[in-house]
């Protein structure tokens, strides 16, 4: 995990946002009922976690200026030996602020009072939130205390620190790289122990389980649900079911990633079911590798970042007219259905997204050219997750093989 003084450095750029008579809010979430008594896993919201290294529910974080001097509180939930009896032991607020060095640390049901008093004597005039462009939910925790700050004190103008946020995201630091670099390293273990197992007549989730067996010897999460979709399927680009069975000739598209310290490896490659690949497997297959390949080559520093998939449908473009599978460039849209990568941090599909990036030093992000052919039942994606370096970019998931040659050795290998 990221240590205590990350999260310090996070909150003095932070900190850049306010100035005197200003106060910003932060919000972990709350868990969301799935049925019943149950609850989905708590995933707390990264900005706030990104600032505080808190993890659990229902905690605020509050930060203000008043006479040019920062200060900030951390609210937590109070202990409740009933529900402790059920959740487990809940942090006091000495325990709280020793772990994470936040000034003051109080119990969330100060929240409300504790606003109020610093409202009137600091004469708060602005207000800090964190907006997720993005939320679909006008009800979320955040709109609704901007709403009841409005009611309250009219005059107090709100504002969004989410943007300065993502940029703040975009570069990761040296503790962000090494938590990445593990997610990456479990999810090739898990990959390549997964393609040692793989035999037609399987279920798709069968051979999945193989991949969740090293993810959580690990210790580790994962970044988001695996996708296993055998032949049509891999056609259908969020296949979720991952039930049917892969018939021998079938390929088997994965997209998958293990997560360390919430920062995520996103990955995803193509294999023969039956371990060979048919001469127009291979044939398709490697146009999609071509197009990666390029790509790759092309990302460095000061580089577009979205021009890449341009890259990457030149050249697969021209592999298809090349066979005669289309006669213009255009064409390929029938094929190529989706946009080659997206930055990748605390979230797999992570913030700060512009047409306009251009690529910097220890950004990390992911290129994921693919062609469909539902037809023939083939579906074809392959992704890795890389850092940008001073002079061009590091294959963080280099390790799991992607030549017809590596992957058919890998396979050679089955228990």
């Amino acid at each position: 995990m990221l240590s205590r003084e990350f999260h310090r450095s996070r909150r003095d750029l932070y900190y850049e946002l306010l100035v005197d008579k200003q106060m910003a809010v932060m919000f972990a979430g709350k868990p969301k009922r799935e049925a019943g008594d149950e609850y989905y896993p708590f995933s707390v919201y990264r900005n706030f976690y990104y600032l505080t290294g808190h993890e659990e529910p229902e905690a605020v974080y509050l930060a203000y200026c008043s006479d040019r001097e920062i200060k900030e509180i951390l609210f937590i939930r109070r202990p409740n030996e009933a529900a402790e009896v059920y959740e487990g032991r809940r942090l006091r607020t000495g325990e709280a602020k020793e772990k994470y060095g936040i000034g003051e640390v109080r119990y969330v049901d100060e929240l409300d009072d504790t606003i109020c008093r610093i409202m009137n004597r600091a004469g708060i005039n602005t207000l800090w939130l964190d907006l997720e462009e993005k939320q679909l939910e006008e009800q979320d925790e955040e709109r609704l205390f901007a709403a009841k700050i409005q009611r309250n004190y009219p005059a107090v103008s709100i504002c969004n620190s989410y943007q300065a946020l993502a940029e703040m995201r975009k570069i990761k630091d040296e503790e962000e790289i090494r938590e990445h670099r593990r997610a990456c390293t479990v999810t090739a273990e898990g990959v390549n122990y997964m393609a040692r197992h793989i035999r037609p007549g399987m279920r798709e989730d069968q051979m999945e389980a193989y991949f969740d067996f090293v993810v959580k010897k690990s210790g580790c999460g994962h970044a988001f649900s695996t996708v296993a979709a055998a032949g049509k399927n891999a056609c259908i680009l969020h296949y979720a079911a991952n039930s049917d069975i892969a018939g021998d000739g079938d390929m088997i598209l994965f997209d998958l990633g293990a997560s360390s310290g919430y920062y995520c490896a996103d990955v995803s490659r193509t294999f023969p079911v039956n371990g060979k690949f048919t001469k127009r497997q291979r044939q398709l297959y490697e146009i999609v590798l071509k197009g990666l390949d390029a790509a790759i080559c092309a990302a460095r520093p000061g580089q577009v970042k979205d021009d890449l998939q341009k890259i990457s449908r030149q050249v697969m473009a021209g592999e298809l007219m090349r066979i005669g599978m289309i006669r213009k460039e255009e064409e390929i849209d029938q094929y190529y259905l989706h946009g080659s990568g997206h930055f990748i941090g605390l979230y797999t599909h992570d913030v700060g997204e512009s047409p306009k990036n251009r690529l910097e030093e220890n950004m990390v992000f992911t290129l994921e050219p693919g062609l469909y052919f539902p037809q023939e039942k083939i579906g074809i994606r392959i992704e890795d997750t890389l850092l940008m370096t001073r002079d061009g970019c590091e294959v963080l998931t280099q390790a799991i093989p992607k030549t017809v040659e590596e992957i058919e050795a890998l396979m050679e290998e089955r228990e």
